[in-house]
């Protein structure tokens, strides 16, 4: 199982936050999972978002998270 960020354009995160990605693309998740050999792959929305704003305030994020696995 892993859990991550949904992809986002949110470029305050990695400038005031020192994100080192943009989340990613849950199809991506989804193929590598499959490629790596993993069976029944999911991945879904873990139900849950990070919520933050940037240190001027004049920008607000909101990101699902996914939640991903399979079985070896």
């Amino acid at each position: 199982m892993i859990t991550d960020l949904d992809a986002h354009d949110f470029t305050f995160l990695k400038d005031e936050h020192f994100d080192r990605w943009p989340g990613f693309a849950r199809p991506d998740i989804h193929r590598w999972l499959t490629e790596a050999g993993l069976k029944n792959v999911s991945v879904d929305c873990a139900g849950e978002a990070c919520c933050t704003r940037s240190t001027c305030g004049a920008v607000s994020a909101q990101i699902s998270i996914f939640l991903a696995g399979g079985m070896k």
